[in-house]
This record gives C-alpha cells, sequence and structure tokens, in this order.
C-alpha cells in the first residue's frame, strides 16, 4: 500500500508521475535521440558529443548530455540557415 487507499481500491482518481531517467543505457540514449542505433550513441560518445558516465562497468549517458546535444545540433541547424539565407541574391 501506498498511502492512497481509495485509490488502491479503485475508488478515485490515480495519480502516476513518471520522471526521465537521469542516466540511459546506449540503446535508451539512442531511442531519447530519437531512434539513433547504439552504434552512433557509441560514436558519439568516442567524437566528445556525448559524456559517459560509468556505474560499475556500465557505460551509460546522461539525458542531460542528451539534451544538450540536440540543443548544439539545432543552433548549428540555425546558424546554417541563416548563413545560407544571406547568400541568398535578393530579387
Amino acid at each position: 500500500m501506498n498511502g492512497n487507499r481509495e485509490a488502491e481500491r479503485g475508488n478515485g482518481p490515480v495519480l502516476v508521475i513518471q520522471t526521465p531517467p537521469l542516466v540511459l543505457r546506449l540503446p535508451a540514449a539512442g531511442q531519447f535521440l530519437g531512434g539513433i542505433t547504439r552504434q552512433t550513441v557509441a560514436r558519439l560518445i568516442a567524437e566528445g558529443e556525448l559524456e559517459p558516465v560509468y556505474i560499475g562497468e556500465t557505460r551509460m549517458v546522461c539525458r542531460l548530455s542528451c539534451e544538450a546535444y540536440v540543443a548544439r545540433q539545432k543552433a548549428k541547424a540555425r546558424a546554417a540557415r541563416e548563413s545560407s539565407a544571406e547568400l541568398v541574391p535578393a530579387a
């Protein structure tokens, strides 16, 4: 019992709070990043794009490292769009 007896009996609302894990195994990090493979996650770690965390002998990636990687990719894409827009002659 978790103290919410009404919900346990099915007589009340059930509140479920799901917190994303702080660290992700490589396949889960790949899913978090949109479905890339474990091998691609390992390559991003080797290239320094993602920061590995070791728990025991298990190599994992912080969720925040994944989020920072996505933010950097968005900034690169935005900069590329802006620089290509500057190259287009005005009509």
